[in-house]
């Protein structure tokens, strides 16, 4: 059966915590949340669980650890209808995010590190037969170094899918220009605004999105919070206006902007 999209990325346990104040001191040992709840989190797992649950048939290529964390994360996939044949068992431990999110739906991070199953290699003769395949997050593992990236991105366009990717600032992955051979391969790229300022350089979306385009990309995505996005591409450009509802957690919205 033809996969609709392959999601190839990151998968982690989140720990949200809601409505606990972390900028006054503890009294005694512990302080009260308003909740606490535990999900999967990650990039490519976030956006195959959205797309599952909207009936679109999803493929996860991700790595998660043996351990007992790992078993929570496969109920979940199943559970949302994600097609998990090249999701791999890799031995150590999960990655483990803590997520504190505070009243403005903002939230900030405490994280277990990166694991070994966190750096999975893609099974790239597994990239055939999807209409669209995603690349989580370049940045982030198994996305960090220029090579994984490029092969993947190269192999993905080669089977004819419609190629997306998110990309994050991170000071010790690949730099834009020695990704440059990868990005020519992307349709789609999902950057936010202040990433994207970091990432090129440059201040204004039409500057920036002028630097992606440059790369050989074809369609940039700015996300730019409650204001919406901003689309550039070879021949026009666009705001977007977010839907204009109260926002209450910004957790996995990226994920969830590039599942849909």
């Amino acid at each position: 059966m033809k996969t609709d999209v392959i999601c190839v990325g990151l998968t982690c346990a989140d720990v949200l915590i809601q409505g606990v104040d972390l900028t006054t001191p503890f009294e005694g040992e512990s302080k009260p949340a308003d909740t606490v709840t535990v999900s999967v989190g990650g990039d490519a797992a976030n956006q195959a669980i959205v797309l599952s649950k909207m009936g679109v048939k999803a493929k996860l290529m991700t790595g998660i650890g043996n351990d007992a964390v790992s078993a929570m994360i496969r109920q979940v996939f199943e559970q949302a209808g994600v097609e998990m044949s090249e999701t791999k068992d890799v031995a150590g431990t999960s990655a483990v995010n803590v997520v504190v999110i505070a009243k403005d739906g903002q939230r900030n991070f405490i994280n277990s590190g990166l694991p070994e199953s966190t750096f999975f290699t893609p099974d790239l003769s597994k990239l055939k037969d999807a209409s669209v395949i995603s690349l989580g997050s370049i940045g982030v593992p198994p996305f960090m170094d220029a090579k994984t990236v490029t092969d993947t991105a190269k192999v993905a366009k080669a089977s004819g899918a419609i190629v997306c990717a998110d990309v994050i600032y991170n000071p010790g992955s690949a730099t834009l220009e020695e990704l440059k051979e990868a990005l020519s391969c992307i349709d789609y790229i999902f950057p936010n605004e202040e990433e994207a300022r970091l990432l090129t350089g440059k201040e204004t979306l039409d500057e920036i999105a002028d630097v992606f385009l440059e790369y050989g990309i074809q369609t940039v995505l700015i996300k730019i919070g409650k204001d919406g996005v901003f689309v550039k591409n070879r021949e026009s450009s666009r705001v977007y206006p977010a839907i204009g509802k109260k926002v209450v957690d910004t957790t996995g919205a990226g994920d969830n902007f590039a599942a849909g």
